[in-house]
């Protein structure tokens, strides 16, 4: 699901960007065209989505270790890559006053791409989304629904209030569960990728919101982390990764392979325990911390998966 990473907007008292030169200066070079990949890049907000489409091909890999499907992984692969794709390409439609007020240098505001391109590209790789999941199964069908209507109904109505975090704490956990899908099964286990993904997906939501919560205030989006102010939604966000952490650590060592969840366990630690004095530098270490929460995220969901093997 969609996820903030490139959503968030920069201030509105920077320089315009020209359209090719991230550094604000004028640039030599021609716009990008609309199906550049960079630009399709941009729609995607490729860090959170990639993240997002590693964790649930990996899960999908450990649930046909015993007899890979290479079909039913490429239909996931689609899936993924779809959904992800549908609910960023909302996010930047439905944003463009917004972006244009902050001055993002987003593709729209660059004239890279129309509005309506990227509004239409969203519905069909949505609809295309249902399709792969409907290949899969029903349940992963069920399950592509839930997952894609998380996305839209944050990008439409939930964004700019206190239940912003909501859409991502039901449909995160459901990554896991496209990978079993593919498989065509669902262990008993799996039931942990629920408090677990819920509790990960609100701190890197409240972490990719923070860089921004200044610049949000001022053009009006008043999200979770907004309302709660850059400290009390830092201390929300690391408290819900620890509480992740441990929760993983917990099950994966009654379940699974102990040294392979204490590695994820440890790992993700580590990049948690850095994120807090990065996050302490103003808004620019706020979006690095963000990235570190990410991958500390994927090493925990990878960490988990690998050590418990459902």
């Amino acid at each position: 699901m969609d996820n903030r990473e490139p959503p968030t907007p920069p201030s509105a008292t920077l320089p315009v960007r020209g359209p090719a030169d991230p550094d604000g200066g004028a640039s030599s070079h021609a716009p990008r065209r609309p199906w550049h990949p960079a630009t399709q890049l941009e729609i995607l907000h490729a860090a959170p989505a990639f993240a997002v489409i590693g964790v649930g091909l990996a899960f999908g890999l450990v649930a046909m270790r015993a007899e890979p499907r290479w079909d039913r992984l490429a239909l996931l692969a689609g899936l993924l890559v779809c959904n992800q794709y549908a609910a960023g390409a909302l996010n930047d439609a439905v944003d463009v006053d917004v972006d244009a007020a902050a001055d993002r240098g987003k593709p729209i505001q660059r004239g890279a791409i129309s509005r309506r391109a990227v509004a239409t590209a969203a519905v069909v790789a949505g609809v295309a989304s249902l399709g792969f999941g409907l290949a899969l199964g029903p349940a992963t069908f069920a399950l592509a629904v839930v997952g894609l209507a998380c996305a839209f109904t944050y990008d439409l109505w939930l964004k700019g209030t206190v239940f912003s975090a909501l859409p991502f704490a039901l449909a995160v956990p459901i990554v896991p569960l496209f990978g079993y899908g593919a498989a065509g099964r669902f262990p008993a286990v799996l039931w942990w990728a629920w408090p677990i993904g819920a509790l990960l997906a609100v701190a890197t939501h409240l972490a990719d919101a923070l860089p921004d919560v200044e610049r949000d205030r001022a053009t009006g989006v008043r999200g979770l982390a907004t309302r709660l102010g850059v400290g009390r939604a830092a201390a929300v966000a690391a408290a819900c990764y620890a509480a992740a952490v441990a929760m993983a650590l917990y099950s994966g060592l009654a379940a699974g392979d102990r040294p392979v969840v204490v590695a994820g366990a440890a790992l993700a630690t580590v990049l948690g325990l850095a994120a807090l004095p990065v996050g302490a530098r103003g808004p620019g270490g706020r979006r690095v911390a963000y990235r570190l929460l990410l991958a500390g995220m994927a090493a925990l969901a990878l960490g988990w998966a690998g050590a418990v093997r459902p």
